[in-house]
């Protein structure tokens, strides 16, 4: 849950009102989507407008934007339901960030 905060892309939020439902390996949570913001909570969601079934390794190659939720689906390594536009739009909302530049300053 708190790994989808820190890629949660706000600008790709823009707009949207959405409620995701999350089964990841032995996890669920949803996540709810409020024009740019977002709140994680453990367990289902009332109303999801989107549920979400992968393997924790599936969800990490979408946030690296090396897979789309479609293309998971077909393979048959996710289940994905509900709302087509919230679905399409989830790609977009979580990303891994960019590694930064290391610094001698920093500690290894």
């Amino acid at each position: 849950m708190l790994g989808l905060r820190a890629c949660f892309d706000p600008e790709a939020a823009c707009g949207l009102r959405a409620v995701y439902e999350f089964h990841i390996d032995d996890e669920v949570f949803h996540s709810r989507i409020d024009d740019a913001s977002i709140e994680t909570l453990h367990g289902p969601a009332q109303y999801p407008d989107a549920t979400v079934t992968m393997s924790e390794q599936i969800f990490l190659g979408l946030t690296a934007q090396d897979l789309t939720p479609a293309q998971a689906s077909e393979d048959g390594a996710a289940s994905v339901s509900g709302d087509a536009e919230a679905l399409r739009r989830l790609r977009g909302l979580f990303r891994l960030p960019a590694p930064g530049p290391r610094t001698g300053d920093t500690p290894v």
